[in-house]
């Protein structure tokens, strides 16, 4: 009888000690998660982006802008007050304004608190060295460059009286993610307040993308002298720090 207590009993006395051990944090779950929509809308100086519309930058410059994409990646959701944030595996998307869809993305993130959301404005460096793939990164989406090996991180074309190209073009094409030529961005923006999610709503994010800040702030790049950006380089580098303003949080809700 004394062999069976060792054998059984005690095992179960060390396992419930673990358990006591590794409870969930509290107002936590480590299993479960929610729905959450990031719903993106692009505008120019807060109103929305109209393929072919004519729009003014800061300099007085006319611009239409007929082509519009970029990339949201590695997202995470944040909670800065208890200092945690929870990373969503494989999140890779494409947002092209030409298509509807694309500006509603989805993703589970786990049950919890959280008061901002993060995510990368490119493609990281391990998916631009990885060869074709399949998704949001097919090169036949018109994002890779296979003469350079790597993405277009962000994509904006159209056209504007104050450029010197041919029909009066203006294209941006920013790419790089090696060295001093690396454009990736991550952004980070704030909630209006502490948000929940849970299994049982799903939590809608609106965020805007201001087109006519890729012009402007912290770089001064009027079309004038700056009608093309198609490789990377110290001025892709100025278009990035650029668009990395160009997210707001327009706001929270729960359905």
């Amino acid at each position: 009888m004394k062999t069976i207590f060792c054998n059984t009993i005690f095992p179960l006395i060390l396992t419930g000690i673990f358990l006591s051990s590794c409870q969930k944090e509290p107002g936590r779950s480590m299993n479960n998660s929610g729905s959450v929509e990031l719903q993106f809308e692009n505008v120019v100086s807060g109103q929305p982006l109209i393929l072919g519309d004519t729009y003014f930058n800061a300099f007085g410059e006319d611009f239409k802008v007929t082509k519009f994409k970029y990339y949201i990646t590695n997202i995470e959701f944040l909670n800065t007050v208890v200092g945690t944030h929870e990373k969503i595996a494989n999140s890779y998307f494409l947002v092209d304004e030409q298509d509807a869809l694309s500006k509603q993305i989805t993703v589970l993130a786990p049950v919890g608190t959280y008061n901002a959301v993060s995510f990368i404005i490119g493609v990281d460096s391990i998916r631009n060295v990885s060869g074709a793939q399949s998704g949001a990164l097919d090169p036949a989406l018109d994002m890779f460059w296979t003469w350079n090996s790597g993405y277009v991180m962000a994509k904006l074309e159209g056209s504007s009286s104050f450029s010197s190209l041919v029909n009066h073009m203006i294209e941006y094409h920013i790419g790089g993610f090696k060295g001093t030529e690396n454009v990736l961005k991550r952004v980070t923006m704030n909630f209006p307040s502490q948000t929940e999610v849970s299994e049982a709503k799903n939590l809608i994010v609106k965020l805007s993308a201001d087109a006519k800040l890729w012009f402007e702030n912290p770089h001064s790049l009027p079309i004038s002298t700056n009608p093309t950006c198609t490789s990377p380089g110290t001025l892709a580098r100025k278009f990035a720090d650029n668009y990395a303003n160009m997210f707001s949080v327009s706001s929270v809700v729960s359905e």
